[in-house]
């Protein structure tokens, strides 16, 4: 009771005060602020705040004044701006800033302000995905003024600039809450850059990776390949039809040998063994043919291509320049040929800097760049280095679409950039680029190492002691790296590499060229497992010469087994390694070339059965022909060596005029030029 008494008491005095004519004094006087409660901002931004003050018949103002962090611009007026710390802050921290009435202090308003840190993307590593299961995701971000607005840098692929990347076939990004969820369709790793934005538009960035795991065994044939010789390598023109034998690793039953992409009848002799019949029609005229073996789906697909000559046998070999050589590729260095656009004739191309050119073959000997030519390399999000470099390069069909395309390694930025072919001579790029995690990388090659019917890559980087590394394929452009066995460092330097089943097993190896001091430079064999793993050969590394640099497989001497042939860019040489089948090789003979030989090719260039050797010596500016006698070893042709243009350092063999007879390219790194050499 004595609660609601007082209540009626004071509102009897309020009644008494109104009709005792009170109603003629001034309102009271009040302050606002504009804003008006709260704001929240990045630190080293401002807030502009604005006082209003009603019933101040004065107009006398406000001053103001700040408690916490921060500092206030000097103003008397009814406006100031609020200006947050500059120096870095790990947490959000706050501030107030009041406006008090001149005419009446009693009267104030006051804005709370908290100041955030830069918005920031720690280090971090995202959860591994399985296809086919539900994969959700947060990216972790402190710090910044929500709200956020999440992507993923839509990098420009050009000079000197990264490729954002994307999330995994079948993810996304939720552009509001950073969460990368949904379920994974393909597997391999996706580099990415995941970028936040703030609501005052500060940004972090940070290049993150998801590795999408299979979702178990898949049973599939292999992608086959083919090694050199054919039997027999060549045929003059004009006669009957004749059975081609051909050999290589990973062939299966219902195989066929393809003769430019057509399939002739073909007998399956074991995983490793081929025969064909080639009709008269098909060596009625000159020409030459690129030779593959298909195996079919699932998996499978197509080899890489050897060539087989439909021409006369030469007695000597000589070569001239092409109308239109040398064509011009600026810092022209890696060097591939196929057919890009699928037209019968073979193409070339060039990594030239931070670029590759498609030059189209017309089948005389001249060439067209390709539409879009040259295409720009990217730096992938892991590591933008300003100028990747475009070097070793790799031919293969990475995503099953029957085109040709290219692996490209950069020799600075820890990366191979997969374009897949169009079947036009035009790419495009795989979603991702491939990790090789070495730097520089000086090698790549490309085969089904691991017998799924997907091409992966063995990647070489040329650091001290550093391991080569297994990208395995997932036929999407996608890969993942095979975590190594202790014990299969190549040495130092790794320089070089080629495949092939050096011990008979029917799994794919490789042989490694190692340069350095000679204590350590030599050839690694390196035996497959089968998985995409591999062991070192007995006996292995194999000490030889000095500065052993580039490597090709073949069978020199007929006997079946493959063999080896080095170039030593300081001794001036090619060794050449017989294979005895087993993994292990005997001792080299030495053959001299040029000075400083850094490239070689193996191709019948005289069409005489038997292989021979072409080697691009960047020390004196020359091409050696080296015609092989069958037995493994070699005799410079009498016209050897040819000049081509400055610093040679790739070299590949194809008939570029369709005659049946083998020509040479040669990437020229200084005056930055190919050189077409044919063949008269």
């Amino acid at each position: 009771m004595l609660g609601g008494r007082s209540c009626w008491v004071g509102l009897s005095v309020a009644i008494a005060m109104v009709l005792g004519g009170c109603s003629s004094s001034a309102p009271p006087i009040a302050v606002s602020l504009s804003p008006s409660s709260s704001a929240m901002i990045d630190q080293s931004l401002s807030v502009a705040i604005t006082a209003t003050v009603t019933n101040d018949s004065s107009a006398k103002g406000v001053t103001w004044t700040l408690n916490g962090p921060g500092s206030l611009n000097p103003s008397t007026g009814p406006s100031v701006t609020y200006v947050s710390p500059s120096t870095s802050i790990t947490s959000a921290e706050q501030a107030t800033v009041i406006a008090t009435s001149l005419a009446d202090p009693t009267k104030t308003a006051s804005l709370a302000i908290t100041v955030n840190p830069y918005p920031l993307m720690p280090s971090q590593t995202l959860a591994n995905g399985t296809v086919g299961v539900p994969y959700s995701q947060p990216i972790q971000l402190t710090g910044g003024t929500a709200p956020f607005q999440w992507s993923v840098y839509d990098g420009k692929i050009d000079t000197g600039s990264d490729v954002g990347g994307a999330v995994p076939a079948g993810l996304t990004l939720d552009a509001t809450t950073g969460t990368i969820s949904g379920t994974p369709t393909g597997a391999g790793t996706w580099y990415f850059e995941a970028t936040a934005t703030d609501a005052d538009s500060a940004f972090a960035y940070y290049p993150l990776s998801i590795q999408i795991n299979p979702a178990g065994p898949v049973t599939a044939n292999a992608v086959p390949y083919l090694n050199q010789p054919l039997v027999p390598t060549a045929v003059a023109p004009g006669g009957n039809g004749l059975t081609l034998h051909v050999s290589g690793t990973g062939f299966v039953s219902g195989a066929t040998v393809d003769f430019d992409g057509t399939p002739l009848a073909t007998t399956f002799v074991d995983s490793e063994h081929l025969s064909a019949l080639v009709p008269a029609t098909d060596v009625a005229n000159a020409q030459t043919a690129s030779v593959t073996v298909v195996n079919s789906a699932p998996g499978g697909g197509s080899s890489n291509a050897v060539y087989f000559e439909v021409g006369a046998q030469a007695t000597t070999v000589s070569f001239a320049n092409a109308p239109n050589s040398p064509l011009q590729a600026p810092e022209a260095s890696g060097l591939a040929v196929a057919d890009f656009n699928q037209d019968g004739k073979a193409d070339l191309a060039v990594a030239a800097n931070v670029k590759v050119y498609v030059m189209l073959g017309n089948g005389d000997g001249t060439f067209a760049p390709a539409s879009g030519s040259p295409d720009s390399i990217p730096s992938p999000p892991y590591d933008d280095f300003p100028s990747p470099y475009a070097g070793p390069m790799a031919v293969g069909d990475f995503n099953h679409s029957g085109h040709p395309g290219l692996a490209v390694g950069e020799f600075q930025s820890e990366a191979a950039a997969i374009l897949l072919g169009n079947g036009d001579g035009t790419f495009g790029y795989a979603s991702t680029l491939a990790n090789t995690d070495g730097m520089p990388l000086s090698w790549l090659t490309a085969a089904d190492f691991n017998g799924d019917g997907n091409l992966d890559l063995f990647a070489m980087a040329s650091i001290d002691g550093q391991s080569p590394t297994v990208l395995l394929g997932y036929g999407s452009g996608v890969f993942n790296r095979v975590a190594q066995n202790a014990n299969i460092s190549a040495g130092i330097y790794g320089l070089s590499s080629a495949a092939g089943d050096f011990n008979g097993d029917g799994k794919l190896d490789i042989a490694v060229s190692t340069g350095g001091p000679s204590s350590r430079s030599g050839v690694a064999v390196l035996l497959g497992n089968g998985d995409g793993t591999f062991m070192q050969a007995t006996g292995s590394p194999i000490s030889l010469g000095q500065t052993p640099f580039a490597i090709v497989a073949a069978d020199f001497n007929g006997d079946g087994k493959l063999d080896l042939a080095v170039t030593d860019a300081t001794e001036n040489a090619v060794f050449v390694l017989l294979g005895n089948g087993d993994g292990t090789f005997q001792p080299p003979i030495t053959i001299p070339v040029g000075n400083a030989p850094d490239a070689i090719v193996a191709g019948d260039f005289n069409n005489d059965g038997k292989l021979d050797l072409a080697t691009a010596n960047s020390g004196d500016n020359t091409v050696t022909l080296l015609l092989g006698n069958g037995d493994g070893t070699f005799t410079q042709a009498a016209d050897s060596p040819f000049a081509v243009g400055k610093i040679p350092v790739g070299i590949v063999a194809a008939d570029f005029n369709g005659d049946g007879k083998l020509d040479l390219a040669v990437s020229n790194n200084l005056d930055g030029t190919v050189s077409i050499l044919l063949q008269q």
